[in-house]
């Protein structure tokens, strides 16, 4: 159902609206910069629905094979459709427009014509640009009768009767021979939309956690007598080991490696790979994301499964950096992986290229809101560097959410609030839950949305775009609020007795989870902690309550700590980063209410421990909010955004009865002796509109 949903947005808005951007970058520069070609594929769509296994049992090899058919034959169909229609628009003779010799060469390279088509060569008989193209939509629709989920899981030789070259050859040639006004009109739209959605839609990215990669490479050693003690050993023994495999010849393995389910599993995922490669061609697939990545062996692993099972070869590994400690590693860990002659192989045959992904949810949770931010920025400059030094064209991969705390807001300011020189063209990006919907409902919001991203990534690439030095101050005093908002932070969330308790408590947590509309589940073990639960839910439950606390909380400690106002006025005047996270600290401050949450708080039971962590919470509420409008100049949250100010405003009042009523049945709920009874189902049908209605009203889930 996710998957389909996301192809309904590309088949409804981003098939139509994405050729429109093209074309604005074509007519730009062809008014402003004549000489400069536009490139023919600069823009690309991904997703990773249908594989991302991260966490997720529910997403099986088999489940990524129907995901590639689907979006494979969205892609076959459409263009199909549109060749179609096109074969009965270029009706023109010969005799009028001749057909060059090489259009005339690849026509009688096809013959014998199918039926169809040598019927169409009969009734128009002198008109070569429709048969053609006729001839093009009649491969199209034999290759929407291929079983391909069937031949993914298949082992027996196959190959794809047609690929992007396929159509693009004739096509071209068409377009070439066409007076001008005629192929602008009919063929750049059709030659953009193969361009960018291929025979594929859009790639698809497989994502895992690096402990289930570890794991299988960890019971294949053992079942091999390489090593009984994979997971054991050190960081050093441990890249030694998977150089030396690596580097050495393949082992006999069995067509099904793996003892346990598990691991039989990850080998079916690269036995994937490789089949996809091998018959429908490359461009099918993004990288392979490795989330919580710790060390430079987690890539290693992976690249070891790839060339166990012969997909290796320009295979895009994506390390995922989460966690505070992670960001802070990240830099040392690519350093290594740069220097290693093995791994300079596998990057040459991935044109010198390496995609790093950060993530914005994980190292809030872990570090809290201004520690998460700093962590992001010196990691991007650091990653950077080390890119910079080796000669390598680097790719941020930013996993961004919907709500401030998970790094959303404006898109096109927090590009461009990037670190000088880190996208240089490059830039990648999560569009997640309620967002998507948000901004790509309908193609005017997509268009303008778009354009903002493009416009945002050429202004930060641009050469002439001044490169500010940071003063060595401003890093300082970054450095002192990031340490103590931390600490701030983690005192309340990890360290507080009880805490876990007052939030599944103050917060519909436990409602949360039990809703069907994530796409995994809550956390990645059945434990409650807070560094096992994920990212989404956490941020969920204290939006819906009203706290939003992740979006802000010990900022209002780390700026009261700078003694110098002057100091931070000129930050934030001056310096993009530091302007947008207190212009997002904002957004989330207006949307938060402490006299609602009260209303929650009054739900725990163990009124000390209530109102003990509240007063905390409420503290550094005001204080944040006090803080960052005296920096800003602002008089009312969101003064500089007027229009987001009193859409917040007006909508509020619609919200607030919906978090009473949310209130009155958590309370209800909470009394009845026997939770799972079916009026505690009725009352959890109620909160579940409540929590639609919230989010629908806050714009924000997580």
């Amino acid at each position: 159902d996710e998957v389909r949903t996301g192809l309904y947005f590309v088949e409804s808005v981003f098939w139509d609206t994405l050729p429109a951007i093209y074309d604005d970058l074509d007519r730009a520069l062809a008014s402003h910069y004549p000489k400069v070609d536009p490139p023919s594929n600069w823009f690309h769509l991904a997703s990773w629905m249908g594989g991302d296994r991260d966490g997720n049992p529910n997403v099986t090899h088999k489940v990524t094979a129907e995901t590639l058919r689907l979006h494979r034959g969205l892609a076959v169909e459409n263009h199909r459709r549109i060749l179609q229609d096109l074969a009965r628009r270029l009706s023109m003779s010969d005799r009028r427009l001749p057909p060059s010799p090489e259009l005339s060469a690849w026509i009688e390279s096809r013959r014998p014509l199918p039926p169809h088509v040598a019927f169409i060569e009969e009734r128009y008989a002198a008109e070569p640009y429709r048969l053609v193209l006729s001839l093009l939509s009649a491969d199209l629709a034999d290759a929407s009768r291929d079983e391909m989920t069937a031949r993914l899981l298949e082992r027996t030789p196959h190959q794809a009767k047609i690929n992007l070259g396929h159509l693009l050859k004739p096509i071209d040639i068409i377009a070439a021979r066409l007076p001008d006004a005629l192929a602008q009109d009919e063929m750049q739209k059709v030659l953009h939309q193969l361009y960018i959605f291929g025979l594929h839609t859009m790639r698809l990215d497989i994502r895992e956690e690096s402990s289930r990669f570890n794991s299988a490479v960890d019971e294949t050693l053992r079942a091999l007598n390489i090593t009984s003690n994979f997971s054991g050993m050190t960081e050093e023994e441990r890249l030694t080991l998977l150089t030396q495999l690596i580097s050495s010849p393949m082992p006999d393995l069995s067509a099904n490696p793996g003892v346990t389910p598990a691991t039989a599993e990850t080998w079916a995922l690269f036995q994937l790979i490789k089949r996809v490669r091998n018959i429908y061609g490359e461009e099918l697939l993004g990288p392979v994301v490795i989330s919580m990545c710790r060390y430079g062996s987690d890539v290693l692993s992976v690249l070891l499964l790839a060339r166990w099972t012969g997909c290796d070869e320009r295979l895009q590994i994506v390390p995922l950096f989460e966690t505070i400690e992670d960001l802070e590693k990240a830099p040392a860990i690519l350093e290594n992986l740069f220097s290693m002659p093995l791994y300079q192989k596998h990057l040459a045959s991935c044109v010198n290229a390496q995609m790093v992904m950060i993530g914005y949810s994980d190292s809030n949770k872990d570090g809290g809101y201004v520690m998460a931010n700093w962590a992001l920025y010196q990691g991007q400059e650091s990653i950077t560097k080390v890119a910079q030094k080796h000669n390598v064209a680097l790719t941020i991969f930013h996993g961004r959410g919907g709500t401030i705390a998970r790094g959303g807001g404006p898109a096109n300011r927090a590009i461009r609030a990037q670190p000088p020189g880190s996208i240089n063209g490059r830039f990648r990006l999560t569009e997640q839950g309620e967002t998507i919907a948000v901004r790509y409902s309908n193609p005017e919001l997509a268009h303008r949305h778009l354009e903002q991203i493009v416009h945002a990534v050429l202004v930060a690439s641009s050469p002439a775009k001044p490169e500010i030095e940071i003063p060595a101050a401003w890093r300082m005093a970054l450095d002192a609020m990031s340490a103590l908002s931390r600490r701030s932070y983690r005192e309340l969330v990890y360290e507080t007795p009880g805490f876990i308790d007052f939030w599944q408590l103050a917060t519909p947590l436990d409602e949360i989870k039990r809703m069907h509309i994530g796409s995994r589940p809550a956390a990645r073990t059945q434990s409650s902690e807070v560094s096992k639960i994920r990212a989404i839910p956490w941020v969920f439950s204290w939006m819906q309550s009203r706290f939003n606390l992740p979006g802000w909380f010990g900022l209002g400690t780390a700026l009261s700590s700078i003694k110098d106002d002057g100091l931070l006025r000129d930050m934030y005047r001056q310096w993009a980063f530091f302007k947008t996270m207190l212009d997002n600290t904002e957004m989330s401050l207006i949307k938060a209410d402490m006299e609602i949450a009260a209303l929650y708080v009054d739900l725990v039971p163990n009124k000390e421990l209530a109102g003990k962590i509240f007063n905390t919470i409420q503290t550094e509420y005001t204080l944040t909010r006090d803080s960052v409008l005296s920096i800003s100049g602002h008089t009312h949250l969101l003064d500089a955004e007027p229009v987001t100010q009193t859409a917040v405003q007006l909508r509020n009042p619609y919200i607030d009865p919906l978090n009473y009523i949310q209130v009155e049945m958590l309370r209800r709920l909470r009394a009845l002796p026997d939770p799972e009874s079916s009026e505690a189902n009725a009352l959890r049908e109620v909160i579940g509109l409540t929590i639609n209605g919230i989010a629908a009203g806050l714009r924000n889930t997580g």
